[in-house]
This record gives C-alpha cells, sequence and structure tokens, in this order.
C-alpha cells in the first residue's frame, strides 16, 4: 500500500536532487539505506520489543535448541526484520505464530540482507523453506496454510540440516 505522505515526499526529493543530478552527470545509483526510511523507527522499537524464547527443531535425530524473538502482536509481525542491521540478522531467529493456519505472505522491503523462512503446520511439520531476497516488491509464500514462520539468515537452515518435509518445530507447552 502506497501512502500519500510517502508519495509527496518522494516526489519533492526527486524534484530537488534533479538539478544537482543533472549538474553531476551520470553517477552509479547509491545502494538503499534501510535506516533512512521514516517508518524505521517504528519497526526498530518493534524488534527491539520482541520477547525472547527458546523453541526447539526436531531434524531427524538430532534436537537442535533455537532462541528466538517473538514476533507476538500484529506489530511485531509487520516489523520483522524491517529496518535491522546486517548483524542483528545474522545473530537473531524471529519466530511468527499466527494462532492458526492462514495463508499470506512475506515481503523484504526494508530488509537489507537475504533471509531464509520455514512455513510449519499447526502440527510442527516444516513443509517449506524458501530464500527470500532483498526486494522494494517481491513477496514469498509456501503453496498452502501455515501456523508458525521461522525467519533466518540466508543458509541458516540449510547449514543446520533442516530440511522441509523432514523436520519439525518443538514449542514449549504453553503456560
Amino acid at each position: 500500500m502506497i501512502r500519500p505522505r510517502v508519495v509527496v515526499l518522494a516526489a519533492l526529493l526527486l524534484i530537488l536532487a534533479v538539478p544537482e543530478a543533472i549538474a553531476q552527470g551520470p553517477a552509479k545509483a547509491p545502494a538503499p539505506n534501510p535506516a533512512q526510511n521514516l517508518e524505521c523507527p517504528r519497526w526498530r522499537e518493534a524488534f527491539a520489543g520482541m520477547p525472547v524464547r527458546m523453541v526447539s527443531v526436531q531434524a531427524g535425530a538430532r534436537s537442535i535448541a533455537l532462541r528466538v524473538k517473538a514476533a507476538d502482536t500484529g506489530e511485531r509481525q509487520a516489523g520483522g526484520f524491517q529496518c535491522a542491521t546486517p548483524e542483528e540478522i545474522k545473530r537473531h531467529l524471529i519466530l511468527f505464530d499466527f494462532g492458526r493456519e492462514i495463508v499470506t505472505q512475506f515481503h523484504m522491503q526494508n530488509v537489507p540482507a537475504a533471509l531464509d523462512i520455514a512455513f510449519v503446520k499447526e502440527d510442527g511439520r516444516i513443509f517449506a523453506i524458501l530464500k527470500m531476497d532483498p526486494s522494494p516488491t517481491e513477496l514469498y509464500g509456501p503453496l498452502g496454510s501455515f501456523r508458525y514462520a521461522v525467519e533466518a539468515h540466508a543458509g541458516f537452515f540449510a547449514n543446520q540440516g533442516i530440511r522441509q518435509g523432514e523436520a519439525r518445530l518443538v514449542l514449549p507447552p504453553a503456560r
């Protein structure tokens, strides 16, 4: 969804930048900087407020303990890794629990590094793992409904030996 104030701001910035760009001649476009996004303070706050939980993944005979940040509210789910640093993405995993199986897609707007995302059924079965590349427009989702999703840096699941169709997410009993 395009917000009107963002469109007006973008148009104003473009008008101000054109005369300077013409004077400087052709140049390589700078890499996007998510930290300059007007929504970043909101997403940074949502990320910082995510509680930490312990979960595990059963992959064959192995049980892998994972420390995850829980995207446990709509605001935290909407924020995810938006405006996080590449170092934060390397260091953290995010668990999304939608409370029931749903069909939705994830985006990579304002995310500075590629992610892996595991989609999990209500019973804990990891049925799809996708790589998501930074993009302001691309959407990612599995073929089918899911209750949980786990985001990690690209390559995480393969490096841990976690494969779709063979692994299961195990959450501690609800208190």
